[in-house]
C-alpha cells in the first residue's frame, strides 16, 4: 500500500454526494470497475460489456455508465476528442493494482467514505452509519441505500466486512485510515469555520453605483419578482459534454455577443450558435436580460449594451453585477442576511415568502440568486445542498439597502373567503388633516402623514418616509413600465399661513428627485411666498396650496381622474391647477351625460307609450341634452356613454336598432356598480 493519500481530498462541499454502483454484486464492485476501465476509451454510445462474478454478461451505453457512476468520483472523464477515458488515477490503478490506492481516490471525491470507516466500532450496523451520517456530518439521507454503496464498495475492496449484521473494519481499512485526510463533522456541518477574505473592501468598488445603492423601503418592496431564464450552453454544439458556463459567465457572453449593437435576428442567431438555444427560448432570454439593465433597445428590433454594462460584467466585477442585480430584483442581497447558518435552497424559499412576502419564490430562482453570490465570493457551498455566506458576503450586505421584513398580516377569525380591504381615510378627514396641521408652524409629522393620505387617496402608492436626506413623501403611479411614473412630494407647515422663501431647498429637491428616481416635485402648504413660485417653475417644481389640494380631494371623490391623465397634468409646471380644474370639469360633464342619460331611459320607461315601448332613439336623447349641457354633447359622447350602461357588468340598458331602454332601476344600477367597486383591493 502507498504510505500517503495519493491525491488530496477535495473539501467536504466539493465532493460527490452519491457513489455509483456497477450492475453484478456488491463485493465485486472492484473487480466490475476493472472490466469496465479496460474497454475505455469509447465513444459514448457505445456499449461496454462485463460479466459478473457467476458469469452473467451485463451491458450498458457507455454514455449512461461513465456520466451516472464514474464521473462524480474521478474515475472517468472525457478527452479532448469527446470520449470517455480512464482517469490519470483510474489508469494508475490499472497498472498498480493497490486496492488501496482507488480507496483513499475514492475518499477524495467522494462524502462520508473514510469518514465511514472512522465511524465503524463495536457492533456497528448499517443503521447505525445513516446515523452518523444525517447527525454527525449533515447528510440529508433517509434511506441506507447510500450507506450500502459505501460498504460495498470497501468490501470490494478489502477495507470491511460484513459478519452477519455488523459491519467489521479489517487491517487493511486500519492502515487505510492512517493516510487518509478525514473531514470533522462540525466542518462537514458548517460549523466553526470563517472564510479566508477577511471583512471590508466592498465600499471603494460599490461607490461606482453612487447613491443608487441607497433605496427606500418601497423600492425594495417594488423591485422584480423573477430573473428568468439566462441560457448556459449545455446545450450548444459547440461546446463538449457537460461545459456550461456560470451565470456571470453567461452574462458576459450575452453581453460580448452585442458587440456594440446588433439587430434582434442577428442575435437571436448567435444565442442559438453559443448557446443551443431555440427561437421560443430566446424571446423568453431576451425578455428576461432586458430586466437585469445590461441591454437597451437603441433603434426598432436593434439592441446594444447598456452604457455600464461591460463594466458591471467585466471579470473581476462579480459584485458590482451582484450590487446591479440587488437593486433590481427581490431577495438578492437579502439572501445574505440568512446564511449565517448553512442553509439549503428550500429553506430560503420559505424565508423569501414567510419573512419577505415573495410569493413568487422558487427553487430555480433562489438557486440562480445564490449562482451570482457564489461566483462573486460572496456565498459559498457547504455540501450539495446547503450554503452559506463568506466574510466578504457579511461585509458586500453591509454596503447594501436590505428589505425590511414584513410585517405579519393580522389574524381573522373568518377564513371563510377574501377580507375586505381597509376603507380608505374619507376626503373629508383628509382635507381637515391637511388644514389642522399644514398650520402648526414646525416641521409637523402629521401634515406630512395627511398628505401621504391624500395622494394614497388619488391613486397613488404613497409612502412617508421624512427624515434627514429623504423627501418627505414618495409617489408611485403603479402603471405598466411605459406609464408608471414617480412624485416627491415635500410637505411645509407654517405658522403664519405662508411658506417662506428661506423654507424651500430646490437643490434639496433636486438631489431627492435624483435619489428617487422621482419624474416630477411637488411641494405642499398654505400659501408661498411671491418670489418662491418664480423660482418653483425655474427648478420644475409644483407648489400646491393645501387649499388647492383640498379642491382636488373633492373633485376626484366624486370624478375621479386616471393616474394618466395625473401625470399630464403634473408635467405641466406653469398650469398645473388650471389644467386639473380643466381636466376635472370634463369628467364631471361626463357624470352629468350619463345620470341624465339614465333620467330620460327612466322617464321613457314608466311613461305608458304603447308605440315605443320604453324606448329612446340615440337622436332624442342628443336633442333633449342639448337644451341642459353646454357645450352641445357630440355624438360619439353619447355613443360611448349607452355602451357603458349597455354592457352585461352594467346591464343598465338594452338596445335594439339604435334604440335603447331601461332594463333595472337606477337604484340597482347604483348598488351594482358600488358592489362592483368593492371587489377591488385598495392598497
Amino acid at each position: 500500500m502507498h504510505s500517503r493519500q495519493p491525491v488530496p481530498a477535495k473539501s467536504w462541499r466539493d465532493r460527490s454526494n452519491s457513489l455509483g454502483y456497477i450492475q453484478g454484486g456488491t463485493e465485486a464492485q472492484a473487480d466490475l470497475l476493472r472490466q469496465v476501465l479496460v474497454q475505455l476509451p469509447c465513444d459514448g454510445e457505445e456499449s461496454l460489456e462485463w460479466r459478473t462474478p457467476e458469469g452473467k454478461c451485463v451491458s450498458a451505453r457507455c454514455e449512461d455508465l461513465c456520466r451516472r457512476v464514474l464521473s462524480a468520483p474521478g474515475l472517468a472523464e472525457r478527452s479532448d476528442e469527446s470520449q470517455w477515458q480512464p482517469s490519470a488515477y483510474a489508469t494508475q490503478w490499472l497498472e498498480n493494482k493497490d486496492n488501496s490506492f482507488l480507496a483513499a481516490h475514492l475518499h477524495a471525491h467522494v462524502k462520508f467514505f473514510g469518514e465511514l470507516l472512522l465511524a465503524i466500532g463495536d457492533q456497528t450496523k448499517h443503521a447505525d452509519l445513516l446515523k452518523v451520517a444525517t447527525e454527525a456530518y449533515g447528510l440529508n439521507w433517509t434511506s441506507l441505500s447510500p450507506v450500502r454503496d459505501r460498504t460495498g464498495w470497501l468490501r470490494s475492496l478489502g477495507m470491511i466486512e460484513l459478519w452477519g449484521q455488523r459491519v467489521v473494519r479489517t487491517e487493511l481499512g486500519d492502515a487505510l485510515l492512517e493516510v487518509l485526510q478525514l473531514c470533522p463533522p462540525e466542518s462537514a456541518r458548517g460549523e466553526g469555520e470563517e472564510a479566508d477574505e477577511p471583512d471590508g473592501g466592498g465600499d471603494e468598488e460599490l461607490a461606482f453605483f453612487g447613491d443608487s445603492l441607497q433605496l427606500e423601503q418601497v423600492d425594495l418592496r417594488n423591485r422584480r419578482a423573477l430573473i428568468g431564464y439566462i441560457p448556459r450552453g449545455n446545450a450548444s454544439d459547440s461546446r463538449d459534454g457537460d461545459s456550461t458556463l456560470t451565470a456571470t459567465a453567461a452574462l458576459r457572453k450575452l453581453v460580448a455577443l452585442l458587440g456594440d449593437g446588433t439587430g434582434l435576428e442577428e442575435f437571436g442567431e448567435l444565442c442559438g450558435s453559443e448557446f443551443g438555444i431555440s427561437k421560443k427560448s430566446f424571446i423568453t432570454m431576451m425578455h428576461a436580460l432586458r430586466h437585469t439593465g445590461l441591454v437597451e433597445q437603441t433603434s426598432f428590433n436593434r439592441f446594444a449594451p447598456s452604457e455600464h454594462a461591460h463594466r458591471v460584467v467585466d471579470e473581476g466585477n462579480e459584485r458590482l453585477l451582484a450590487a446591479n442585480l440587488h437593486m433590481r430584483y427581490l431577495f438578492f442581497g437579502e439572501i445574505l442576511r440568512h446564511l449565517d447558518k448553512p442553509a439549503t435552497t428550500s429553506t430560503l424559499v420559505a424565508v423569501a415568502k414567510e419573512t419577505y412576502g415573495y410569493m413568487q419564490a422558487s427553487n430555480g430562482e433562489v438557486r440562480l440568486r445564490l449562482a451570482f453570490l457564489q461566483d462573486a465570493g460572496l456565498v459559498e457551498r457547504v455540501d450539495w445542498q446547503r450554503f452559506r455566506v463568506t466574510a466578504a458576503g457579511r461585509s458586500f450586505a453591509k454596503s447594501l439597502t436590505l428589505q425590511l421584513p414584513v410585517e405579519a398580516e393580522p389574524e381573522t377569525t373568518d377564513s371563510s373567503g377574501p377580507q375586505d380591504a381597509p376603507p380608505s381615510p374619507m376626503p373629508e378627514t383628509v382635507i381637515a388633516q391637511l388644514r389642522e396641521y399644514g398650520n402648526v408652524g414646525t416641521d409637523s409629522r402629521e401634515f406630512e402623514e395627511a398628505v401621504s393620505r391624500a395622494f394614497s387617496f388619488l391613486g397613488f402608492k404613497a409612502e412617508h418616509l421624512g427624515g434627514a436626506g429623504r423627501t418627505d413623501v414618495l409617489c408611485i403611479a403603479q402603471l405598466a413600465a411605459k406609464d408608471r411614473y414617480r412624485i416627491i412630494v415635500d410637505a411645509k407647515s407654517s405658522g403664519n399661513g405662508q411658506v417662506a422663501e428661506a423654507s424651500v431647498k430646490f437643490d434639496a429637491l433636486r438631489d431627492h428627485k435624483r435619489k428617487h428616481k422621482a419624474d416630477h416635485v411637488v411641494v405642499v402648504g398654505p400659501e408661498f411666498a411671491p418670489r418662491l413660485k418664480n423660482w418653483a417653475a425655474e427648478n420644475e417644481v409644483i407648489l400646491l396650496r393645501i387649499e388647492d389640494l383640498a379642491t382636488l380631494l373633492d373633485h376626484h371623490s366624486r370624478n375621479p381622474m386616471p393616474l394618466t391623465e395625473l401625470r399630464d397634468a403634473f408635467s405641466r409646471i406653469d398650469t398645473f391647477s388650471d389644467d386639473l380644474t380643466e381636466r376635472y370639469q370634463g369628467l364631471e360633464r361626463r357624470s352629468l351625460l350619463m345620470r341624465r342619460i339614465i333620467d330620460l331611459a327612466f322617464q321613457e320607461a314608466v311613461d305608458e307609450d304603447p308605440v315605443d315601448d320604453g324606448y329612446i332613439s340615440v337622436e332624442n336623447i342628443i336633442y333633449a341634452l342639448r337644451k341642459e349641457v353646454t357645450p352641445r354633447p357630440s355624438r360619439q359622447e353619447v355613443d360611448e356613454l349607452i355602451a357603458f350602461l349597455s354592457s352585461p357588468v352594467v346591464a343598465a340598458l338594452e338596445s335594439t336598432k339604435g334604440r335603447h331602454k331601461l332594463i333595472d332601476s337606477p337604484r340597482n344600477m347604483a348598488l351594482r356598480l358600488a358592489c362592483l367597486g368593492g371587489t377591488i383591493a385598495i392598497n
